[in-house]
């Protein structure tokens, strides 16, 4: 239910982790069901012609924001550079009515990447998004191999206190050890240097207990965004959405990856707002991993709908309620029947959990004056003071907001500790890792 999506473009350590461990990959062919506003289908040229479309404009506002991001207002969002490129290809009689419509419609699922809408996307520090530029895969299983392989030597050589809940961080004068840690059961422990790695969201709710925290870095917490991303997987008996029957002679190219729902007016009562909603489907993963099930991604203020909705409910109220909701969805999917009604469902709740920030990654939302700065400072942290930062707030910035970025931050930190302990060890490292990202090629299923 985490991060599943993988980019493959240049080194990156998940995808290495990933065939050290045997952890499948997916790369995802293009296919996908586009359902419009009234609920009927798209006929698939136009939807594929319009998502194409959408991917042009998003890699054009790359562009635009790393060129120009300096005499971009910090007011323009992604969206309105959606506008102005639509209307100039209508006026250059490019795209009709009906296609500008359409693409403008499916630009909304920028929200499902950070985690909000795309109205509030900065377009100056659109450039900050650059890992789109990549192809992505999905791991179709977990990260329980990675997670085993990447915490084998902490288990076997770390202290880890669990259900222990960090209280404040605090750098003394003088002494051994200069940073105190105080947890929840009041117990002070002491340390040569303390790297916090909690979420954007936890910090901006706790900043008080960094203690002595550098203005600067106060005022970036604050300034970087926290994206609202939500997943609700839905299995059910059959995946009767698409119309091949599994067998070992079919490659399955033809199966339906994506499903785009526009923003819809048949759903009144549940949706009132017209959300717009879209999912993956399970059923395009070769065996052992194909299954009956649509993952949705919601984001924004359909997520804090969903989730303050479910929160307390257990079992059957829950199910009904979240059948409720996604219904006049599924149900619009060729092929569907009152048979196909599913068999169980599961929902994140990030918005509700407290330690995961109530939400899910950073973003870079209208009105940021000094995103890149403000990056730049948390992740410079205070090595004065033996206290650093690390997370996917403070990765690179082709990593910002991925699991990679998160664990490239963590490894260039712990480098910075060991450079300032032993340079010699430090430089070695780094340059072991350089040359691992010199050129990588990968085989997926």
């Amino acid at each position: 239910m985490g991060p599943l999506e993988v980019d493959i473009t240049g080194y990156n350590p998940i995808v290495e982790l990933a065939k050290e461990t045997g952890t499948p990959l997916h790369l995802w062919k293009e296919s996908t069901l586009l359902v419009d506003g009234d609920g009927h289908p798209v006929a698939s040229s136009e939807a594929n012609k319009a998502l194409k479309k959408v991917w042009e404009i998003l890699e054009a506002a790359i562009e635009y924001s790393t060129l120009h991001s300096e005499e971009t207002h910090h007011s323009a969002s992604l969206f309105s550079f959606f506008e102005s490129w639509c209307n100039q290809a209508v006026e250059a009689g490019d795209m009709n009515k009906r296609e500008m419509e359409l693409v403008l419609s499916m630009s909304q699922m920028w929200g499902a990447y950070v985690g909000d809408h795309v109205e509030l996307q900065s377009l100056r520090y659109f450039y900050l998004e650059d890992c789109i530029n990549g192809d992505d895969c999905f791991i179709p299983t977990n990260y329980q191999k990675i997670m085993a392989r990447v915490s084998a030597v902490p288990l076997a050589q770390a202290h880890i206190h669990l259900d222990t809940v960090m209280f404040s961080v605090e750098a003394r004068i003088g002494g051994p050890r200069p940073v105190c840690l105080t947890t929840s059961d009041n117990k002070k422990q002491y340390f040569d240097d303390i790297v916090v790695t909690v979420p954007l969201g936890w910090l901006k709710q706790h900043k008080e207990s960094i203690h002595d925290l550098h203005p600067r870095i106060e005022s970036a917490i604050d300034s970087i965004s926290f994206g609202r991303l939500e997943k609700v997987l839905i299995e059910f008996p059959t995946a009767f959405w698409d119309p091949i029957t599994p067998d070992a002679d079919n490659d399955f190219s033809d199966t339906v990856s994506f499903v785009h729902w526009l923003s819809p007016s048949y759903a009144t009562q549940s949706n009132p707002y017209k959300w717009r909603l879209e999912c993956v489907s399970f059923n395009v993963f070769p065996e052992p991993y194909r299954r009956n099930i649509l993952l949705f991604y919601t984001f924004g203020d359909c997520s804090t709908y969903i989730t303050t909705s479910i929160h307390g409910l257990q079992g059957a109220p829950r199910d009904q309620w979240l059948q409720n909701f996604f219904e006049p969805y599924y149900s619009r999917l060729p092929g569907y029947s009152k048979t196909c009604a599913p068999l169980r469902f599961l929902a994140t709740e990030w918005c509700n959990d407290e330690f995961a920030g109530n939400g899910s990654y950073s973003n870079f939302q209208v009105g940021m004056m000094n995103a890149a700065q403000d990056v730049e400072v948390i992740r410079h942290g205070m090595p004065e003071q033996h206290i650093y930062f690390a997370g996917e707030h403070t990765a690179p910035f082709d990593g910002l907001g991925t699991v990679a970025g998160a664990y490239t931050s963590g490894e260039e930190v712990a480098r910075r500790i060991m450079r300032s302990r032993q340079p010699k060890l430090a430089d070695l490292d780094n340059l072991q890792m350089k040359n691992k990202a010199v050129e990588t090629q990968y085989v997926f299923n």
